[in-house]
């Protein structure tokens, strides 16, 4: 199970999987009920991709469930958990991630835009220049953050 990671840029359709292919026509995407991790996890992103971020997260909590040592299970959850403003829950999620699977930029990335949305600002700029340093765009990271900042006051 291999998955892209993206920056939050405040736009769920970043959760994507680089297993999406197109189906043939009349074929299911996913079973229904879902009942492997795999499978909600792909319900999840499908529903993110539509701008469900509920639904999403309720997908990747099961999917979470069932395979709690997945980290793109878990920075998935967190991306929906911080598009709708669960700031202390994304982070969570993100910590996990980034236990399971150190060193992947866009993690520290968007854990540092939840940090600095509750005002956690050195959390923040720890995980920001980590997140830089493992080649996050400083630029494009520093202008999500500067955003967020603006939003708190």
């Amino acid at each position: 199970m291999s998955r892209e990671y993206a920056l939050f840029d405040w736009e769920i359709s970043n959760l994507t999987s680089s297993e999406n292919t197109p189906n043939e026509p009349g074929q299911a995407d996913i079973s229904f009920p879902p009942k492997t991790a795999d499978e909600f996890f792909q319900r999840g992103l499908k529903n993110a991709q539509l701008g469900i971020p509920d639904k999403a997260a309720s997908d990747f909590e099961e999917a979470a469930w069932l395979e709690p040592e997945n980290h793109e299970i878990q920075f998935n959850l967190g991306v929906a958990y911080l598009s709708m403003a669960d700031f202390e829950q994304a982070i969570n999620n993100f910590t996990k991630a980034i236990e399971l699977k150190p060193g992947v930029a866009d993690m520290y990335g968007n854990r540092a835009v939840a940090h600095a949305a509750i005002g956690e600002d050195e959390k923040s700029v720890s995980d920001e220049e980590m997140a830089v340093n493992l080649g996050a765009p400083p630029d494009g990271l520093g202008s999500v953050i500067d955003y967020v900042k603006a939003q708190r006051k």
